[in-house]
């Protein structure tokens, strides 16, 4: 018999906030809604184990004797019921939707007047609509969309005086309104078929093809996101560091004349972008902060208010590594919480454990990791990375840290070579950061060598962990050996 927990309707329930919970008992005790009795009793019994539904306690049996005390238990009886529960609460979903979207309300309204021959309420309400959203500066596609469909509705309608009228046709509004709709649209796809192409191998999509339809319809349009998209497009073509700046000013100049959607579509590729010239050399790594904070500030980076682990270290890197850190102590209380719970732990111990190290409390550093236990991979792999870090740094200014680097570095490449988690190209460039570190450590401790030896260490060099700390190291090395007095 499947747990009450793999019932569609129990998996649909997990996904409702408190507030929603609460609307689906009163529309379930609605006789407009619901005429089923046996309804509100079910999830009357189920609210209390909401969200998880683990409490051992609940199982079909019980749940069933509470819900349908009369008569024989039947498993067939109560998954009829969660049945039909089910379907209640996908029509509790859509009645929630239509009645949090004004604006399908107007459009459905104007069908209805329409089509019911009302023709002064569907002018009337119709042209007030348009009125409303027109009066709008910012649109979403949808809003597009509906004006789209708002004036079609108008130049279709049965009656043909108003479409005939000189100078009166909404025509030229909807050829407006659809053409700026495809062009945001398939500007979007454009960009994405270029991402892809770049970034996943095997895909082969002819973006040029497309752009060039795509500039053919756009002469003579502007629009604060398409003009974006029109210096994207062509900094993808020519990859000049000057564009990206360019680019970048518009952006956070036109930032609140763009929807969300645009907001995080535009900002999301440049730090793709900006990301791209770090790893070229052509931008530092702190050069993303102001972006990362843009994101933060207009919830761009936000989904559905979590953030993902990767936003979440990269900040904290570029913000102490810019040497920020009242704005990584701000970000770390106030973002936190905004990752998922089952790494929300492992973040916040990495996170201080990394401003330590860039405050230079190297054994503060040390002391967090070696107390917490990370429990996920990535955090495990990232760690060792900060608890190599903080063993050079100690062993540049201490010769007695010596053994514990060298063995640390032992540890983390036997670590390596057994977790099979990770990716091969991972593995490798976890690895070569070890082994520049130890070419590095070992050039500190060899009085004799000259300079020649690491000149060269990092030149090539791409697929590497943490290569800009590696340069910095690489660079305050050979600055203390140039005035290290040889051993004897």
């Amino acid at each position: 018999m499947p747990a009450l927990t793999s019932t569609k309707f129990l998996r649909l329930l997990q996904t409702f906030d408190e507030s929603e919970l609460k609307a689906f008992d009163a529309w379930l005790r609605s006789p407009w809604c619901n005429s089923n009795k046996n309804l509100p009793r079910l999830l009357d019994r189920l609210k209390k184990y909401h969200p998880y539904f683990d409490n051992p306690r609940l199982d079909k049996e019980n749940l069933f004797y509470q819900v349908l005390p009369k008569g024989k238990f039947s498993d067939r009886r109560l998954n009829n019921l969660l049945s039909e529960a089910f379907l209640a609460a996908e029509k509790f979903l859509i009645f929630q939707h239509v009645s949090d979207d004004y604006s399908l309300q107007k459009a459905m309204l104007a069908e209805e007047f329409q089509s019911r021959y009302l023709d002064d309420w569907f002018f009337g309400n119709t042209y007030k609509e348009i009125e409303r959203l027109e009066a709008r500066e910012v649109l979403d596609w949808e809003e597009h969309l509906g004006l789209y469909r708002l004036y079609r509705l108008i130049y279709h309608h049965p009656n043909q005086e108003p479409r005939m009228q000189p100078g009166a046709s909404p025509i030229g509004k909807m050829g407006a309104h659809v053409d700026l709709l495809y062009l945001l649209e398939k500007a979007a796809i454009i960009n994405e078929m270029m991402a892809r192409n770049r970034l996943i191998q095997g895909e082969d999509h002819d973006a040029q093809a497309e752009l060039k339809k795509w500039k053919a319809v756009s002469e003579g349009v502007h629009h604060p996101s398409i003009d974006l998209y029109r210096m994207r497009f062509a900094l993808l073509a020519e990859n000049r560091l000057s564009q990206y700046w360019a680019l970048r000013e518009s952006l956070v100049n036109t930032m609140e004349q763009l929807n969300e959607r645009e907001q995080k579509l535009h900002l999301l590729s440049l730090l793709n972008d900006t990301i791209a010239f770090i790893k070229s050399g052509q931008l530092d790594i702190t050069d993303s902060l102001p972006l990362y904070q843009l994101g933060l500030q207009t919830g761009a980076l936000l989904h559905q208010g979590k953030l993902t682990r990767n936003t979440y270290t990269t900040i904290v890197i570029t913000s102490n590594t810019k040497g920020t850190f009242d704005y990584t102590t701000h970000f770390i209380e106030t973002y936190t919480k905004r990752v998922d719970e089952p790494i929300r732990d492992d973040c916040y111990q990495w996170a201080q454990a990394h401003t330590s190290y860039w405050k230079k409390d190297l054994e503060q550093c040390l002391k967090i990791l070696q107390q917490h236990t990370f429990k996920t991979p990535y955090f495990q792999l990232v760690s060792r990375v900060l608890h190599t870090q903080a063993y050079f740094d100690l062993y540049l200014i201490d010769d007695s840290y010596q053994f514990y680097l060298f063995n640390f570095f032992e540890a983390f490449e036997k670590w390596l070579a057994r977790e099979k988690v990770w990716s091969r190209s991972t593995r490798a460039s976890f690895l070569r950061f070890v082994q520049i570190c130890r070419a590095l450590a070992r050039y500190h401790a060899d009085a004799l060598t000259g300079p020649q030896k690491v000149e060269q260490l990092l030149e090539e060099e791409h697929d590497v962990q943490a290569l800009n700390w590696l340069k910095q190291k690489k660079a305050e090395v050979v600055r203390l050996k140039s005035g290290k007095k040889p051993r004897l």
